[in-house]
């Protein structure tokens, strides 16, 4: 199989170069139709979750909220940078 395509290559040495420039002239093509983002963001996408607890203090809710809430999240797919 390897040998045919090899001798193939070689018997057809012009049409090979043809399709390599052609797919050359393709990828040039497409490079300069290509969108391109002037100022890509960096930062990784964030959570914000804002809870209401009234009737508890702060300590209370990073204890009975926040924490559970971090735990929950940690356990989801992709960034882990998220402010609660």
């Amino acid at each position: 199989m390897i040998r045919w395509l090899v001798q193939s290559s070689f018997e057809f040495r012009f049409l090979v170069v043809a399709l390599a420039a052609g797919v050359m002239l393709l990828g040039v093509w497409q490079l300069r139709e290509m969108p391109v983002d002037a100022l890509p963001e960096f930062e990784p996408p964030r959570v914000e979750i804002q809870t209401e607890a009234p009737g508890l203090s702060a300590s209370e809710v990073e204890a009975l909220i926040t924490l559970n809430l971090e735990e929950l999240v940690s356990g989801t797919r992709g960034p882990r940078n998220y402010s609660v």
